[in-house]
C-alpha cells in the first residue's frame, strides 16, 4: 500500500513543475483513484492555479484587477448594506476589511465583499477586471478558479484559515503579498 502522505508530496512537487494541462487532469484522476484526500487534491489545484497564473496576474496593472472578498470575513455585528454588487462596507473597524480594502484601493484594485460565488459574473460582466484575486474557502476558490479560466482572466486565490461561513479568517499578511504582485511593467 502507498503512504498516501508521501504520494501527495510527489504529485505536488510534479504539479507545480508546470506540467500541460492533460498531465494535470491525469494527476488529479490518479489522486482520486488513490483514495487522497479531497482538501488537499483542492489545495494541490489551487496551488497549480496560482503559479500558472501568476506571471499574467503580476503583469497586470492594479488598476485593471478586482479583489473579492466573502461576506463571512466579516465581524457577527457588521452592519453593511447590501448592494447589487455586494456589501457596502462602513468602515466599522470590527473586522480587518476596512484595513485590507483600503490598502487593495490605495493600489488601484476594486474590492467586492461578496456574499457568495452567484454575484462574481455580474460583477465580471459590469467591470470586465483583466486579473482577480479571491479569498475563499477551498470549494469556492476551486470554482472560482474554473469560471476564471473559462473566462480568460488571470485569477490568484487565497484560501482562508478557518471556513465555516461566519467570522472565518485568512492569512492577511498573505492577501497584501499577493496584492502587491507585480512585473516591473507598472
Amino acid at each position: 500500500m502507498v503512504d498516501n502522505k508521501f504520494l501527495m508530496r510527489i504529485l505536488k512537487k510534479f504539479a507545480l513543475s508546470e506540467p500541460s494541462p492533460i498531465i494535470l487532469e491525469k494527476i488529479e484522476q490518479l489522486a482520486i483513484r488513490l483514495g487522497i484526500d479531497e482538501k488537499e487534491l483542492m489545495k494541490l489545484y489551487i496551488d497549480m492555479k496560482n503559479k500558472l497564473h501568476k506571471g499574467k496576474f503580476a503583469e497586470t496593472r492594479f488598476s485593471d484587477r478586482i479583489l473579492l472578498l466573502p461576506q463571512c470575513l466579516r465581524n457577527r455585528s457588521c452592519k453593511a448594506e447590501l448592494t447589487e454588487f455586494g456589501y457596502k462596507c462602513n468602515n466599522c473597524n470590527r473586522c480587518k476589511i476596512p484595513e485590507i480594502k483600503k490598502y487593495a484601493e490605495n493600489k488601484g484594485y476594486k474590492v467586492f465583499i461578496i456574499p457568495g460565488g452567484s454575484i462574481i459574473e455580474k460583477i465580471v460582466k459590469t467591470f470586465k477586471p483583466k486579473a482577480i484575486l479571491g479569498v475563499a474557502c477551498l470549494k469556492e476558490l476551486v470554482l472560482g478558479c474554473i469560471a476564471c479560466e473559462k473566462a480568460g482572466i488571470p485569477a490568484q486565490g487565497v484560501v482562508l484559515l478557518r471556513d465555516g461561513c461566519v467570522e472565518t479568517d485568512v492569512d492577511w499578511t498573505k492577501v497584501k503579498m499577493v496584492i502587491d504582485l507585480s512585473s516591473a511593467i507598472h
